[in-house]
């Protein structure tokens, strides 16, 4: 069946400021201009330290521009009828994502990207910067299909796609890391993309860490990054000012491609959650729905030690659980898997337990100290989970829901199916262990 037509308006930038042409002369000239880049500690990408591939999905992306010529990967591709190809852009948006990411630094013209990376333009939004769920979704499929390992998507709607957060799921399951403006409501309000779990949803903030009055907030708000009077590029070889969630979001997609030229052997979620790390808190003393974690920091990033990786995302439901490896299979009776709960973005991890009918389940969890985390165990064919008595009856075969994170349970399978060990992290975040056993029944 065809894709729902749900419009996401692009995040309009705001007039171009100082546009101008910059002659070449050695270094960057509109560095100086460039205040974001301080805000978050920036330094030059080592010569030879080249990011990994960051698709833009966006309006298009101006591949002749003077600083992004050199940094534009084959295969760009429009998914827009009629929108040209992916590789002009007339509506501006998406060559300004663009060069905040990984305009060529030191090139004698223009500005510097917060990465040295190669950019794959992905054109899901017509010169108005409107985008449908179709375009989105395919947009999405490809990008990871070419390899993208990072997703930048710049727009705002008020209205949830359930096929727009499975591919989002897709692109985890398959290693990338999804970046998306949290939007420019201005109010406190879920919008999409930037409300879907899994991805990392960016506030803006101004030179002075404040959030900006049209940065939207929220729950959903993973962390911050400037976003005001941001210095980019535009089509046809000029530069001008902007602001936006949408430009906070490119500043965040650069970072993490830096820590992952750093150590290309991190997967998707180790990079996550060294940039969550590393913010540095602003506003209100710990975790606020208007930056999040806090503001971007680079230079703490890139001085951080990775943690262990996060197995079988996107696992948050029992239906994605069943796609994972981790857990128990079949010929795999005992497992101990370490990973991690991350607040709303993350909020629970399900691992597929493969019973027998007869077949008895030992789980234990220990989590950290101060957090209260819970353990459930779903019934074989639980479908999306639903919060209310009558789903819990209906599909809830054992639960441990103690006080604490340190919970276990013991169930005995009187039909055999996949199951699904869930742990709830209650709205919490942090790392835990949890320990499996299956004994066959006799």
């Amino acid at each position: 069946m065809p894709y729902a037509t749900v419009p996401h308006p692009a995040v309009a930038p705001t007039p171009a400021g100082r546009v101008a042409t910059t002659p070449a002369q050695p270094g960057d000239p509109l560095r100086n201009g460039q205040t974001y880049l301080t805000q978050i500690g920036w330094t030059p990408a080592p010569v030879g330290q080249n990011g990994p591939l960051v698709a833009v999905l966006d309006t298009g992306v101006d591949a002749a521009h003077p600083d992004l010529a050199d940094v534009i990967a084959p295969g760009a591709r429009s998914f827009v009828a009629g929108g040209g190809p992916a590789t002009t852009d007339s509506a501006t948006h998406g060559t300004q994502v663009a060069g905040i990411i990984a305009a060529q630094s030191d090139n004698g013209v223009g500005i510097s990207g917060v990465a040295r990376a190669r950019i794959l333009p992905v054109k899901i939004a017509d010169a108005d910067g409107r985008a449908e769920t179709g375009s989105l979704v395919r947009g999405v499929k490809y990008a990871v299909a070419r390899g993208a390992k990072i997703l930048n998507i710049s727009f705002e709607g008020g209205t949830r796609s359930a096929l727009e957060q499975d591919a989002i799921d897709y692109a985890v399951r398959r290693g990338a890391m999804v970046v998306v403006a949290s939007g420019n409501s201005g109010r406190r309000r879920m919008e999409y993309p930037g409300a879907y779990r899994q991805v990392v949803s960016v506030a803006a903030v101004d030179e002075t860490d404040t959030p900006l009055d049209s940065s939207t907030s929220g729950p959903q708000v993973t962390l911050a990054a400037p976003g005001g009077n941001v210095v980019s590029t535009l089509p046809g070889g000029r530069y001008g000012e902007a602001s936006g969630t949408s430009f906070a979001a490119a500043v965040v997609s650069g970072q993490a491609a830096r820590v992952w030229a750093a150590n290309p052997r991190l997967t998707a979620s180790q990079v996550i959650e060294v940039v969550e790390r590393t913010t540095r808190d602003v506003g209100t003393p710990g975790r606020d729905d208007a930056t999040g974690l806090g503001v971007v920091n680079l230079a703490g990033a890139l001085r951080a030690r990775p943690m262990a990786t996060d197995p079988g995302e996107a696992n948050d439901e029992p239906r994605l659980s069943a796609r994972t490896t981790a857990g128990l299979s079949a010929s795999r009776a005992r497992a101990a898997i370490s990973a991690r709960v991350d607040g709303y973005r993350d909020p629970r991890d399900t691992y597929r337990v493969v019973m027998a009918a007869g077949d008895t389940l030992r789980a234990t969890l220990n989590g950290p100290a101060a957090g209260d985390m819970d353990l459930r165990l779903w019934r074989p064919g639980t479908p999306t989970l639903r919060r209310s008595r009558l789903f819990a009856r209906t599909w809830l075969a054992a639960s441990s829901l103690g006080p604490s994170s340190q919970e276990s349970l013991t169930f005995t399978a009187a039909r055999g199916g996949t199951y699904s060990v869930e742990v709830d992290g209650g709205g919490g975040r942090g790392a835990y262990r949890l320990l499996l056993t299956r004994n066959p029944g006799r």
